[in-house]
């Protein structure tokens, strides 16, 4: 196993050699498991993480190799695992929302951080506009990348991201008045 191998090789060469899979995961499992703790939360991050590489080993020989990073491909499939975990993920965001309005300091000490108002803010927004966005902000991908991920156009990448920043600009516009630390995601930027 040669450390000095693209991901397309790698993935090619598991056909023969399955260990070589393994190298990927050593890559990018640290990436894929930040990006999914940030989407579903800590209890449940571990098993879709493990899931996204079982998927994605599955499906490998259908990696286009002219992408020599599989990161983009592998968040586009942590977003199909997310998808299929889409109600687990709608109900946590409703349970942070009625806990946030109830006890603010419990959810912020669990939650990553995220105000009420943020989650609300995140929630109303169009799924496929919400993936690309949190592609981008919390999966760390340029809009290119994201594009690979989720296989459409940077151009549409774009457009999404922009409506979904306009619409949290509106949504969360009253609060910049009374309290503009609480609009970022700590330790993560803005939205």
């Amino acid at each position: 196993m040669e450390r000095d191998q693209t991901d397309a090789e790698l993935l090619a060469g598991s056909a023969q050699d399955p260990g070589l899979f393994g190298e990927l995961y050593e890559r990018h499992g640290l990436a894929v498991r930040r990006y999914v703790v940030r989407r579903v939360g800590i209890y449940d991050a571990e098993d879709l993480a493990a899931e996204v590489f079982t998927r994605a080993f599955r499906a490998r020989a259908g990696y286009r190799a002219q992408y020599p990073s599989a990161l983009p491909w592998l968040l586009g499939v942590a977003n199909h695992v997310i998808a299929d975990h889409r109600r687990v993920e709608r109900r946590r965001l409703a349970a942070l929302e009625r806990l946030t309005a109830e006890d603010h300091e419990w959810v912020e000490s669990r939650s990553a951080g995220l105000a009420l108002e943020v989650v609300r803010a995140l929630r109303s927004l169009p799924s496929a506009d919400r993936d690309t966005l949190l592609l981008v902000v919390w999966g760390e991908l340029t809009q290119e990348e994201a594009a690979i991920a989720l296989g459409v156009p940077v151009g549409t990448v774009s457009s999404r991201i922009t409506r979904a920043r306009k619409r949290l600009a509106v949504d969360l516009a009253p609060l910049r008045r009374v309290a503009p630390a609480e609009l970022q995601l700590k330790g993560q930027g803005n939205v």
